[in-house]
């Protein structure tokens, strides 16, 4: 049986486990023109290797209903203190991914790791999204044709089905990702995110293992219900009463990580 309990302060932990540095699993983005990368194009997925040693995943506010069934909810303690979906409680491990790629077939998969290998930049000055690839993703190919992949490009140079249907999941995520700063930063300027420890009991070769955790934020639910009746108006207004609610509600996601990651450990040592 598996326990999860706050951890005292200063307990000794995975210090900073939940730091992520953006974006996220892409390494080289490449700009996708139609002149240069004609030829271009991205095989079918088949797994999600690439997601495999994340122990959490960006998220934004819209999908923290889905989100909160399978992950607890954190926030960054980084700047901006963006929210994040907790999918391992040990470095280099996702408990999601299983020895094949595949992701848990119970469990939503975050937009984030739905949109790779394409991300949507722009030039910094407000001009519009560009489509990118991550040129370090071992479905891309520089030769489609020949290698019986999905072209970026016709023959006439426009944007296949391929790279229109990208392009909007990036053009979708961007604009959640705004809104999702914004209330990110409405927690942190009225005070309502606190860093917290927690530290997890799991049977472990006929014993008691023990993790501690540390390294991301919680909402503070007496902070919270502190607020001003015009503060909880402007939340109610934006819709982030309901992200609040998600949130403290996926806390009781730690017990699953923590049941995964005793069966992880019986599989190992099996």
């Amino acid at each position: 049986m598996s326990d999860v309990t706050p951890a005292a302060n200063g307990a000794a932990g995975n210090a900073g486990q939940f730091v992520v540095n953006l974006p996220l699993f892409y390494t080289s983005p490449l700009l996708l023109q139609a002149q240069e990368h004609a030829a271009y194009g991205m095989r079918p997925a088949t797994d999600s290797r690439f997601a495999a040693a994340a122990t959490a995943i960006p998220i934004v506010g819209q999908e923290f209903a889905r989100v909160s069934r399978s992950y607890p909810i954190v926030f960054s303690i980084a700047e901006g203190a963006m929210p994040l979906a907790v999918t391992g409680l040990v470095p280099g491990q996702n408990l999601f991914v299983d020895a094949a790629g595949q992701w848990l077939a119970d469990s939503y998969v975050p937009t984030y790791v739905r949109r790779y290998p394409y991300i949507g930049m722009s030039d910094g000055q407000g001009g519009p999204l560009m489509l990118c690839v991550d040129s370090a993703c071992d479905r891309l190919s520089a030769a489609a044709v020949e290698d019986a992949a999905d072209p970026f490009f016709g023959d006439d140079g426009k944007p296949t089905q391929l790279s229109l249907s990208a392009m909007t999941l990036c053009e979708a995520y961007a604009q959640h990702h705004e809104r999702t700063r914004a209330f990110a930063a409405a927690l942190v300027e009225h005070g309502l995110l606190v860093e917290r420890d927690l530290r997890i009991n799991y049977p472990r070769d006929g014993a008691e293992a023990s993790i501690h955790l540390d390294g991301f934020r919680l909402v503070d639910e007496d902070a919270f219900r502190a607020l001003s009746g015009d503060v909880l108006a402007t939340f109610h207004a934006n819709g982030w009463l309901d992200l609040v609610a998600l949130h403290l509600a996926s806390q009781l996601s730690w017990r699953r990580l923590a049941d995964l990651s005793a069966s992880a450990a019986q599989q190992e040592a099996a």
